[in-house]
């Protein structure tokens, strides 16, 4: 056969193509004007993607970080936890060492932290991690008794802030310290202190928000797994929930539904609404979560966090009718207890093996819009209130009167406001950050008007990073914003903590999502579970250092008034409980 006519090989000629192609359009994009040149009356120009190298422009406009690398991460938290060793030995009266955290703090990310005693703490005990607690809930569940609900732990020494990095030390503006101080005087005092979590998905599912009401329920003194949205858009870890019938979830966040005519969203900033038919059971469950800390699945009763109510409607609790929301109820709330003969009745069900130990039902005839429900705990309360999507510029549309009413009932001692993360990606380079920091000076000013006792804390965006070709890169205006919301706190003179430098700076998400368990997930936005945990872990410490720091140097006489809170009256109910799942057929 003549060579001559065989077909030539055509497999390497589109790869050529593309390169003459592309190298013209380079050439084209080195040689002519910036501006471009005009034909017939058109500018034409040649515009590269900015990740391109294009050394003729000058310098590049692409975000120029340092490469992080897995082992700089795992560096980082080692320095982190070399500076807190340091920190928390404190020298006892006779200026000897005392040993804390013999365990490596990445270990027992979860456990609270071993500290000192504060002398002359008279009803302090030791505190070492309670692991007999640990997945334990379905035979701990129900009513406290009241030597358990008086239990006091120790409260810790004053720390050496001085030896901790200056990441995980809370920057508390000096116009800040009186509320700072009469929270930390409540802890010392009785722990019966209330905190309100307000973040985005960083905290969805108890994370973060988890970890800090476990350890300082341990540390303080307390049980409870805090306010939760009637029907929830994803499951805590903090407890189980079950809704049966056709319930509706409505959020002033994300993408709201416009159909609602109203800004009575509740201080969750979503509700629960009933659609099904007249007579039809309205019905809501919810029971401890046998994966979390045992004290999360103790509680005393049902706090109902209800909107003003249109018709009668009876409320039963585990089948049993025990009380009844009357036409003409302004909003408010509704407590119901849980009885002891309950709890003992579902103790013994679980020693024979039954699967639902501890599930509670509460059912509506036709109940009004319903904005949280709360299993009613004792001492420390940490309420983690997530809002996906959210940037945190929310809170003054709500209605006002609402908001402050129910503000004003939970009463919190500290809140904490975790957002940034949802504006990143969409902020202007042109003023954008600017005008989010007038947005959110904004809700703190609300914040500081509703609740001027309250201590209040910022904490910004972590890391984030965005696709670009091959590689993650830190989204342009992440730094930005972060310096646009310490800036805010500043101005309004709240407490800042810097997540963003915690991590170890922009850049650093990508080695957090490369280390070996994965501290973030694959979007290089959110934490995993263990990262989450990490994350906690020193922010509890920072709250540690802060409260060192107020012993040591700006603590003053505890204010007058700081009696432990009197929980709402719990009705009794001698009746035995007529409670069936909702997933046994009735």
């Amino acid at each position: 056969m003549n060579p001559a006519n065989e077909p030539r090989d055509q497999r390497g000629m589109g790869a050529l193509a593309l390169a003459w192609v592309g190298g013209v359009v380079v050439l084209l994009s080195a040689f002519l004007p910036e501006g471009g040149i005009p034909i017939a009356g058109r500018t034409f120009r040649v515009i590269l993607p900015e990740e391109w190298p294009q050394p003729w422009r000058g310098e590049s406009p692409v975000q120029v970080v340092p490469r992080w690398k897995p082992e700089d991460v795992s560096a980082l938290l080692a320095r982190y936890d070399s500076g807190w060793h340091a920190a928390t030995q404190a020298p006892d009266m006779e200026g000897s060492k005392l040993p804390v955290e013999q365990a490596n703090p990445a270990e027992r990310a979860q456990d609270p932290v071993v500290l000192p005693m504060i002398q002359g703490a008279s009803d302090s005990v030791a505190l070492t991690p309670n692991t007999s607690e640990e997945n334990t809930s379905q035979t701990q569940h129900g009513p406290a008794s009241s030597a358990s609900q008086k239990t006091r732990h120790v409260a810790p020494a004053a720390l050496d802030t001085e030896a901790l990095p200056s990441a995980l030390q809370l920057v508390i503006p000096e116009t800040a310290r009186p509320q700072f101080s009469r929270l930390f005087s409540r802890l010392v005092e009785h722990g019966d202190v209330v905190v309100l979590h307000y973040g985005d998905s960083q905290i969805e599912g108890d994370r973060i928000s988890g970890v800090m009401r476990d350890a300082w329920q341990r540390r303080w003194g307390g049980y409870g797994p805090g306010l939760q949205a009637p029907v929830p858009l994803v499951q805590s870890f903090a407890l189980r929930q079950r809704h049966e019938g056709p319930w509706t979830r409505h959020t002033r966040y994300g993408r709201r539904d416009t159909t609602d005519a109203d800004e009575r969203y509740g201080l969750l900033a979503c509700y629960a609404e009933w659609e099904g038919s007249p007579g039809e059971p309205a019905c809501l469950e919810w029971g401890p979560e046998t994966r979390n800390h045992g004290q999360f699945a103790r509680w005393d009763g049902i706090r109902i966090w209800h909107d003003s109510v249109e018709q009668s409607c009876p409320v039963f609790l585990d089948g049993l009718p025990v009380d009844t929301l009357t036409a003409g109820t302004p909003h408010g709330t509704l407590t119901l207890p849980l009885s002891l003969a309950d709890a003992a009745e579902k103790t013994a069900e679980s020693s024979m093996g039954a699967g639902n130990t501890g599930d509670h039902q509460v059912c509506f005839a036709a109940p009004p819009r319903l904005f949280a429900l709360e299993p009613l705990g004792a001492g420390v309360q940490w309420h983690g209130v997530p809002m996906r999507g959210s940037s945190g510029t929310l809170f003054r549309k709500l209605d006002r009167a609402q908001l402050t009413q129910q503000l004003r009932t939970l009463s919190p001692d500290l809140v904490i406001l975790q957002y940034g993360g949802n504006f990143v990606p969409h902020c202007a380079p042109d003023g954008g950050a600017e005008r989010y920091a007038r947005w959110f000076s904004a809700q703190l000013r609300l914040f500081k008007l509703l609740l001027p006792d309250a201590a209040l804390l910022v904490i910004g965006p972590s890391d984030m990073a965005e696709k670009t070709g091959l590689d993650w890169s830190p989204f342009p205006q992440l730094g930005a914003v972060r310096d646009a919301l310490k800036g805010a706190a500043a101005e309004e003179g709240v407490a800042y903590w810097d997540l963003l430098e915690v991590m170890g700076g922009i850049g650093s998400m990508p080695a957090w999502v490369g280390s070996t368990p994965p501290l973030a997930g694959p979007d290089h936005v959110h934490f995993t579970p263990l990262g989450a945990k990490r994350v906690g872990t020193l922010l509890d410490r920072s709250f540690l250092a802060a409260y060192g720091d107020w012993q040591r140097h700006w603590a003053q006489p505890a204010p007058g008034g700081l009696s432990p809170r009197n929980p709402p009256p719990l009705p009794s109910v001698a009746s035995p409980s007529l409670h069936r799942p909702l997933h046994e057929k009735r």
